[in-house]
């Protein structure tokens, strides 16, 4: 019993412990660049247009 209390503690320090990333709120105005992944922030249209072969894409209403 005493573990299952020590691993379900330890389990939760690290969720939140877990970092964030710090662009997820970030907004991207239709028809700029963006990544499909999201790294550069979220399009504000809803979409990320995107061709396998380029780097970026553009933001595209959804």
């Amino acid at each position: 019993m005493r573990f299952t209390f020590i691993a379900a503690l330890a389990l939760i320090g690290t969720a939140l412990a877990n970092p964030v990333a710090q662009d997820s709120g970030k907004k991207i105005p239709i028809g700029q660049p963006c990544k499909k992944d999201g790294s550069m922030g979220i399009c504000e249209g809803g979409f990320c247009l995107q061709a396998e072969n380029q780097p970026q894409g553009t933001c595209q209403q959804q």
